[in-house]
């Protein structure tokens, strides 16, 4: 159930209430076109983090950016960490990243009509909204996870949109305006009757305000967002519907974009998000190769734009899937980069973690601090990490602060079973012990016997709840999961 209702909203009854931080500054380095002077850059993606707005691993001094949420004038109060925002901005010849406008557009507003715990889908207008290990969730939902959600609550999705319209939730919020929201691309228009499809809701465009839109005529293939209320054949009745950018200015150079490939035609012609993308010899590829290209590939390109308008990219990262999950006591803290964006290693319980430039951070601690990173973090605070292996360790990719005092003793780990013991099974070189009180489940949530989950743990991957004493750490609940679910 949701603990409090949270106001987010937006433009037409919609009022924002979200607080937050002060002024910020900082720099990040990043390539310029060689002139010395500042190069116009766009970034499309999501919030890392604040202390300025950082988003895909660089770093914005956003003193005097104009912050629009929905096209109205915001505050950098009004944005979270999670949000997918579009930034333009400059990068000047010593790295300094200044944004010049920041925007905010939610992906969906409405209400949950469907919630499917096995597969952490939530259904709104009809639309799948995935959730992953690196969705963060209002700190006044309670439980902080999908099942502190009902049918029937109202929500704010933001995330990336794949080519079915389904939604992989960077973040969700409760709210408690009437309104809704939804963007996608316009298909099966039909302008005698004023309507057309967004995904797989109708629409209709009778009395809606057209803005932005060239001539006031919308097209198939147009980037929207539609506003309004749902009439009683579930039909949104669009009061406002604002064309969304997805082409540059002729004054931008670089650019940087998040999100899924919504077209592909080759490894030369694709789309991300809407965006144009090509590649060449020169592209380098982080988490995959150019044959790990094709429909449904979340990355995140960046390079140059070309005199057409395309973008081609510099470097592809493949998003890795965070299907590991740690929560625990901080019990040791090292930072190795204070320049722009801080990085280094923490322990866990003594398991070591490696953060990144893209490492996500969100307080929901007593302090709440909005400008929360790893120089945030204190040796003793209970954190909440989710990332990927590698051979090299742990890679943080979000790292949660929470109160203490809620879950002193609690730990949930998610990861894969390397080997089994008598009663006890290793994860993260972490020695899970199990007793007659464990309750045992399937990738179903069928419970199962102690012997038959032991029969086929090793090399499958387990969500288990903990419970931690005097360095002991006993299972009180063990599932296991289908590796085959989505977690971008």
């Amino acid at each position: 159930m949701l603990r409090a209702t949270y106001l987010i909203g937006f433009i037409i009854s919609l009022t924002l209430s979200l607080s937050g931080c002060g002024n910020s500054s900082g720099s990040q380095t990043a390539g310029i076109d060689g002139s010395g002077e500042p190069v116009a850059t766009t970034t499309n993606g999501t919030i890392d983090g604040f202390g300025s707005v950082i988003v895909n691993g660089l770093r914005y001094n956003s003193d005097k950016a104009h912050i629009l949420v929905n096209g109205e004038t915001a505050m950098e109060d009004n944005l979270r960490v999670g949000y997918q925002v579009r930034i333009i901005g400059s990068i000047a010849a010593d790295g300094l990243a200044t944004a010049d406008k920041i925007e905010f557009t939610p992906t969906l507003v409405g209400t949950i009509e469907q919630i499917d715990l096995a597969s952490n889908n939530l259904v709104l207008l009809g639309q799948q909204v995935h959730i992953t290990n690196n969705t963060i969730f209002d700190a006044t939902i309670s439980p902080n996870n999908i099942t502190g959600l009902a049918i029937g609550n109202k929500i704010l999705v933001s995330g990336s949109q794949a080519i079915d319209g389904s939604i992989s939730a960077t973040r969700i919020d409760a709210i408690s305006a009437n309104q809704i929201q939804l963007l996608g691309f316009v298909r099966e228009l039909d302008e005698n009757n004023n309507t057309f499809k967004l995904n797989q809701q109708q629409v209709s465009f009778a009395a809606a305000q057209l803005t932005n839109v060239d001539n006031n005529r919308l097209q198939n293939g147009m980037l929207v967002t539609a506003m309004g209320m749902l009439d009683t054949g579930k039909r949104l009745q669009a009061t406002r519907i604002t064309k969304l950018n997805t082409q540059f200015s002729n004054s931008i150079k670089n650019a940087d974009v998040e999100g899924f490939v919504t077209r592909f035609v080759s490894m030369t012609d694709f789309d991300v998000a809407g965006t144009r993308i090509t590649t060449n010899a020169q592209t380098r590829y982080e988490n995959g190769s150019a044959t790990s290209l094709m429909i449904g590939a979340k990355i995140e390109a960046k390079g140059k734009l070309d005199s057409t308008g395309k973008l081609v990219a510099e470097k592809i990262e493949f998003e890795p899937r965070s299907n590991n999950k740690l929560s625990g006591t901080v019990t040791s803290l090292q930072i190795t980069n204070n320049i722009g964006i801080v990085t280094g290693q923490l322990e866990l319980d003594g398991t070591r973690i490696q953060t990144t430039i893209n490492t996500r951070y969100e307080d929901k601690g007593r302090s709440n601090v909005k400008r929360f990173n790893l120089g945030a973090i204190q040796v003793g605070d209970y954190l909440e990490i989710t990332g990927y292996s590698t051979d090299t360790g742990f890679i943080a990719t979000k790292i949660e602060r929470e109160e203490t005092d809620e879950a002193m003793f609690e730990r949930e780990f998610e990861g894969l079973v390397i080997s089994i013991g008598v009663n006890t099974f290793t994860l993260f070189g972490r020695t899970i012990t199990t007793d007659e009180n464990t309750e045992f489940r399937d990738a179903s949530r069928t419970r199962i016997s102690a012997n038959t989950f032991f029969a086929q743990a090793v090399g499958k991957r387990v969500e288990v709840n903990v419970a931690q004493s005097n360095g002991i750490f006993l299972a009180t609940r063990v599932e296991l999961e289908d590796d085959d679910i989505l977690d971008f």
